[in-house]
């Protein structure tokens, strides 16, 4: 196991048996940009003792925390919340200090993306909404590529309430 395996991409996070897309959104997201994910680890590397300090911007400040490589898993040996594709812990990792900061994994539970963009980097998130009825897809379609011109980090969501996350499935 590593820390950072090969490289940082977004299709290495994998939401577990949790309803918090929108964290796993915003931590895909900033995978675009390996850098910005990197700098949030102050371990950056498998340690004997097993402990990590991940950075966060919660309320305008940076804040440190400390958390273990001890991952809640099924009976199988699975971790139960978030996996890598590989052999890798910054997305368990991440998402155990993010877990912490907030209390528990379970208050991760529902939440919007650009709230963990603004976590993880420290700066401002815009949020636009659209449907049919608020706009034309063309005006919509040249924001994004103006925003993707300009390097921005970009998520998209859909309203409604995850119902399949942690039931298992339909």
């Amino acid at each position: 196991m590593q820390v950072f395996y090969d490289r940082i991409e977004p299709n290495d996070i994998n939401q577990g048996s949790l309803g918090n897309c929108w964290f796993m959104c915003a931590i895909s997201s900033l995978a675009e940009r390996p850098a910005l994910v990197q700098r949030l680890f102050e371990t950056q590397e498998v340690n004997e003792s097993g402990v990590y300090k991940i950075r966060f911007c919660k309320n305008g400040e940076w804040t440190t925390v400390t958390v273990d490589d001890y991952f809640p898993c099924f009976p199988r040996g699975e971790p139960m919340f978030s996996r890598a594709n590989g052999n890798e812990l910054w997305v368990l990792l991440l998402e155990k200090a993010y877990a912490k900061l907030h209390g528990s994994y379970y208050a991760l539970r529902a939440g919007f993306a650009e709230e963990g963009l603004t976590d993880l980097t420290g700066c401002p998130t815009q949020t636009r909404y659209w449907d049919e009825k608020s706009g034309d897809i063309e005006s919509l379609w040249e924001l994004l590529l103006e925003s993707d011109q300009e390097g921005y980090l970009m998520s998209a969501s859909t309203p409604g309430e995850d119902i399949y996350t942690e039931s298992g499935g339909p």
